[in-house]
């Protein structure tokens, strides 16, 4: 598994989830500028089912 994110990134994921689902964009791709590089970025939001969650949160733990 990937090293764990940030409290900041996590919270700053959280702040860009809110507002994609408040404009109705679960799915967006961009390019941003970053440390003279350009990346193409995807964000894609998939709601985990509720049966799921427990199995998803064991990845937290």
């Amino acid at each position: 598994m990937p090293q764990p994110l940030t409290l900041e990134i996590c919270r700053s994921l959280t702040l860009l989830t809110r507002q994609l689902l408040g404009a109705d964009q679960p799915q967006v791709q961009t390019h941003v500028l970053a440390r003279g590089q350009v990346y193409r970025v995807a964000v894609v939001l998939e709601p985990i089912p509720a049966d799921q969650i427990n199995t998803v949160m064991q990845d937290y733990l």
